[in-house]
């Protein structure tokens, strides 16, 4: 239909973007739990077929409404309508998270609960400081579940970044999960447990040290540089956790893949600068290392032998720190001379 002036008119109560929206409220509202099913059935038909998830955003807490009534029996269409919406517009969902995560404890075996923990996986991205309240929660609810579920992972390590010892409860849960699948779970897993052993907090279980050293060797690369880098983070904490484990870091210095060489030897620099013996087990590789042909390999370690006050590289870090062509390795160098004189 169009107007005198041959625009298109709107059809009354629809938005600019052609949602009737009065209307889905009214439905969601509804005492016949088949009205209110049809309504989510529409919310999900439109966000999947027009790609106007935020215009549904005003319908979110009468979601959760039904989210919370266990008399229904289409808790995973409400579940997956909550996720989308998550993953449009995260700050209109979060105020409903406590709720949302009340549900998933209550019902942690329920196939909907797969999508309420990909809804709040979504919030916690935008908003980490409102899921870093319910990290218990959301441990609580993968240990009950056949299998851990990615998406509460991935909410544990977006609340890790803004606030990392709020995911002090989920440690037990983050380190088996790396046990259990590290190829699914291990990149996420080991980034939490990283940052808060970086913050300084000490971690209720240093089991995960164990766990990450038993995959410094995998042939993943991302999944071997966040185990090396967890061990370097775990090295703030409990120098000796991670001395046990020294040998798998020095083997890590022999690998083809320069980038792998470079972490190893960072990592065994940040447990030097915390324990100074501690780094005996690889020294001779670390000597060896000096004459690598990736600077940033030569480059840390430098840092390592000068935090570790290996006294033999003394000469062979003073000719670096004057002849070496990258500005990088000459200063490091310079500065490990300094610590080993």
């Amino acid at each position: 239909m169009t107007g005198d002036g041959g625009e298109a008119v709107e059809p009354r109560g629809r938005g600019a973007t052609g949602v009737d929206l009065p209307a889905i409220l009214t439905r969601l509202e509804a005492e016949e739990p088949t009205t209110q099913r049809t309504a989510v059935q529409r919310i999900r038909t439109a966000i999947d077929d027009r790609g106007r998830t935020a215009a549904y955003a005003p319908t979110v807490p009468k979601l959760r409404a039904l989210l919370e009534r266990p008399e229904i029996d289409f808790h995973d269409e409400v579940a997956a309508c909550l996720a989308d919406l998550a993953a449009e517009v995260p700050t209109d969902v979060a105020p409903s998270t406590g709720a949302i995560l009340g549900v998933a404890v209550e019902r942690a075996d329920q196939p909907a609960t797969a999508e309420l923990l990909r809804c709040i996986a979504a919030v916690a991205a935008e908003r980490p400081d409102v899921v870093a309240d319910h990290a218990a929660e959301i441990a609580d609810v993968l240990e009950e579940r056949c299998g851990y579920d990615r998406q509460g992972i991935l909410a544990l390590e977006h609340v890790s970044r803004e606030e990392p010892t709020a995911i002090e409860p989920a440690v037990p849960v983050l380190t088996d999960a790396l046990a259990s699948a590290p190829d699914e779970y291990g990149l996420p897993a080991l980034r939490a447990l990283g940052r808060l052993a970086r913050s300084g907090a000490t971690p209720p279980s240093l089991e995960f040290v164990a766990r990450a050293a038993a995959l410094v060797d995998r042939d993943e690369t991302a999944l071997r540089h966040a185990a090396i880098d967890c061990l370097g983070d775990a090295a703030r904490c409990d120098p000796a956790a991670v001395e046990s484990v020294c040998d798998e870091l020095g083997a890590a210095l022999a690998r083809d893949d320069p980038d792998t060489r470079a972490v190893a030897a960072d990592a065994i620099a940040r447990l030097a600068a915390e324990s100074e013996p501690a780094i005996e087990p690889v020294r001779g590789r670390l000597l060896e290392s000096l004459a690598d042909d990736h600077p940033r390999v030569r480059a840390n370690a430098c840092l390592a032998l000068g935090y570790g006050r290996v006294d033999a590289a003394e000469s062979r870090l003073e000719e670096l720190a004057s002849e070496d062509p990258a500005p990088t390795v000459r200063d490091r160098a310079a500065w490990a001379v300094a610590q080993v004189s």
